[in-house]
């Protein structure tokens, strides 16, 4: 039964920017889908199961903070490989839907220091926003100190998670997995490709917007 009190339920959204890019290519290239997720679509999800799994009403759980963290090539690499349009209008759509960007240079070795970056946003943002649930979009097992630091804050974790595997277009096997400690600390665990290819829930609205088209 739905608690009829008006209290808002604050949610904190927290973006692994390379993870969810790599789901979104899987979607767009390799899925039955053939498209990349919907943002705002997603954010509606999430309001919709924090409403269900904290038996409130949805009109009271509000997205309150979100921020993408990604590594990022400099803007001459990014034009050489035909990639500065796409950041550009990514980035639009992230500001469309109040997400907050964090970036940093892309160096030799890829990415360092985004985990760090955005494991400490997350911890000091909690405190200081009180966010009744932070939904943590990662597979990382490295995050895992972040989670039993939520909860110790008394924070409910909902963490979307992907499992999925594939051919490449150069015929090579591809696998992602989210850590099992990660699904194991968090207080709302959701496999997020079962819930999308479940037959019984193929013409639900929420799933479908979840997808761009």
């Amino acid at each position: 039964m739905m608690t009829t009190h008006k209290e808002i339920t604050k949610i904190g959204i927290f973006y692994d920017g390379n993870f969810f890019l790599h789901v979104s290519n899987y979607y767009q290239y390799y899925h039955q889908r053939k498209s990349r997720i919907s943002i705002s679509g997603l954010h509606d999800f999430i309001r919709h199961r924090i409403s269900q799994e904290e038996k409130t009403d949805f009109r009271f759980c509000h997205i309150v903070d979100a921020h993408y963290f990604r590594g990022r090539l400099r803007a001459q690499d990014a034009e050489q490989r035909d990639l500065l349009l796409k950041e550009r209008l990514f980035d639009e759509v992230l500001m469309r839907e109040g997400v907050t960007t964090h970036y940093l240079p892309l160096g030799p070795d890829g990415e360092k220091g985004i985990d760090v970056w955005l494991a400490l946003e997350t911890y000091e943002l909690a405190i200081h926003k009180r966010f009744d649930v932070v939904v943590l979009v990662a597979c990382d097992g490295d995050f895992r100190p972040l989670l039993r630091k939520l909860n110790t804050l008394g924070i409910r974790v909902m963490l979307l998670a992907w499992d999925f595997e594939y051919t490449d277009r150069n015929g090579l096997q591809k696998l992602t997995r989210t850590a099992q400690v990660l699904l194991d600390e968090a207080t709302y665990p959701l496999s997020m490709h079962q819930i999308i290819d479940n037959p019984a829930l193929r013409n639900e609205a929420q799933i479908n917007n979840l997808f761009l088209y």
